[in-house]
């Protein structure tokens, strides 16, 4: 092992800690919730190490701007510490798959783009793995844990008024103003792949024997769920998918059931996926720290 740290550190410029650490495994907690005897549910967290070069992250949605403008102020305070997620997880040899949904065509010409379209069609492709999944079986026994039918815009009214204005005067529709991917979040070209289509991503994945796959971006109960290469497929089809608790956000209004805080809302959607759908874990798993905390979240 030594000497294969060594060689790693010779052939690649780096040190020899740096190259000890693109060796190890990603040491991981996973949490999730269960039913006890009595009907409660509880708290379980079962550790794991999973191999860098088997293990991929999909970056969901994670435009450069949004109709929300409280959602694009909560991205931008958390668009930094996901970057430094993806620059380590790059470095210790995961695969990073960047789909902003809706804008690839913006990087048609990317080597990133053309590295997800070239990947070679699965054998084993999934039936629907183009499409949304609204929900999965293990969801029907499940009372969904907040009301989203109004959007989950949470803005003040005259805010918003502002914010849509200011879309307008840079020639961005108000409804649909996403063009890209939040250039906070960096895109290796030599290494990364870039698509929003679910069954590019199956084929990325099944090209580079990757069973473990990380979600994380935006938002928690809409796109991170739902979306072709979301939770929900991923869960469904097999994949050891987890969602990065701490590097989402939801679209959730506290004027709306159950009538509490943003961020409690966010917690209440984690918690369901947690029972329902899939574990989590968080970004310290990965850098190191403390998970990270919105700043408004009391």
């Amino acid at each position: 092992m030594a000497k294969r740290v060594a060689l790693v550190a010779l052939l690649f410029g780096v040190s020899l800690g740096q190259a000890a650490m693109a060796q190890s495994g990603l040491e991981l907690k996973l949490q999730s919730q269960t039913k006890s005897d009595a009907g409660e549910f509880v708290l379980q967290q079962v550790n794991e190490s999973w191999e860098p070069s088997k293990t991929a992250i999909i970056v969901c949605d994670v435009w450069d701007y949004h109709h929300c403008f409280n959602a694009v102020e909560r991205l931008n305070e958390m668009a930094p510490r996901m970057n430094e997620v993806l620059s380590d997880a790059r470095r210790r040899g995961v695969t990073i798959i960047h789909s902003p949904s809706g804008c690839v065509d913006f990087y048609a010409n990317s080597p990133a783009r053309k590295r997800a379209i070239q990947a070679p069609v699965a054998a084993n492709l999934p039936q629907e793995i183009g499409a949304w999944c609204y929900s999965i079986p293990a969801e029907e026994e499940a009372e969904y844990p907040v009301d989203q039918s109004d959007g989950g815009e949470d803005d003040d009214p005259e805010e918003h008024a502002a914010w849509a204005a200011k879309l307008e005067s840079l020639g961005r529709d108000p409804k649909r103003p996403w063009q890209r991917q939040l250039d906070t979040i960096v895109i290796d070209d030599s290494v990364d792949f870039i698509t929003d289509q679910g069954d590019e991503v199956w084929n990325v994945l099944e090209s580079k024997n990757i069973d473990n796959v990380i979600l994380l971006g935006v938002h928690t109960n809409m796109c991170v769920l739902g979306r072709p290469f979301g939770l929900r497929q991923m869960a469904k089809n097999g994949k050891n998918v987890v969602l990065m608790r701490d590097m989402t956000d939801s679209m959730y209004n506290p004027k709306m059931w159950p009538y509490v805080s943003h961020f409690e809302g966010t917690r209440r959607v984690i918690s369901h996926i947690e029972r329902y759908v899939c574990p989590t874990i968080t970004s310290d798993q990965i850098i190191g720290g403390t998970p990270f905390r919105f700043d408004g979240d009391e």
